[in-house]
């Protein structure tokens, strides 16, 4: 499927809604920085909220993440609400606990915008699902390719920053990152007989 960041999609949204479920995207999210209320849609209500009911109804956070797992709670509300000061990207892997018990990883990447006059707005996001990658046995150091285990290292690095609340470190892991996935994606295509 072809879709056109500016123009939508070229096909139908069924084919784009089936691509969203193939990688993991169980649900959204939006934030209001005034009211300090988060919305849910029926998938990430049912994941971090416990309660697809919830869908679209303005909540605080602490209900919205309800379900977040207790050990990971304390780091994702400090990184949530450090980034509700300055504003940025948001991304945070973390564990759910549903009321049934079932424990989830989740991938929750979004960002948090400001105003011309620097006051946090809003933000949006997506909350996917990477139980099944969080489940796979990690690949020995040795045996990954020196820029995977660069992107790695640098990932880790990135969750350990976001915890110290320092914009300008976290601008220089992001660009690291950013030019890291660069070389990540020429190696992957020059791999697959150097098509662009």
């Amino acid at each position: 499927m072809f879709v056109n960041a500016i123009d939508g999609a070229r096909e139908p949204l069924d084919q784009l809604k089936a691509a969203l479920d193939a990688s993991g995207v169980v649900g959204t999210w939006t934030w209001s920085g005034s009211q300090d209320r988060c919305i849910l849609d029926a998938g990430a209500a049912c994941i971090l909220a416990g309660d697809p009911g919830l869908a679209g109804t303005p909540i605080r956070l602490e209900r919205a993440k309800a379900c977040v797992h207790p050990d990971d709670r304390a780091a994702l509300f400090h990184q949530f609400r450090a980034l509700g000061r300055t504003g940025g990207l948001f991304v945070a892997e973390y564990r759910t606990l549903s009321p049934e018990g079932q424990v989830r990883t989740i991938l929750d990447r979004g960002r948090i915008f400001r105003a011309s006059d620097g006051a946090v707005t809003h933000g949006h996001g997506i909350i996917l699902d990477v139980t099944e990658k969080a489940c796979q046995d990690p690949v020995p150091a040795e045996l990954q390719q020196p820029l995977e285990l660069a992107a790695s290292h640098a990932i880790a690095c990135r969750g350990a920053i976001d915890r110290l609340d320092i914009a300008e470190l976290r601008l220089i892991v992001d660009m690291l990152l950013l030019r890291l996935g660069q070389e990540l994606c020429r190696s992957s295509t020059m791999g697959a007989g150097g098509l662009h």
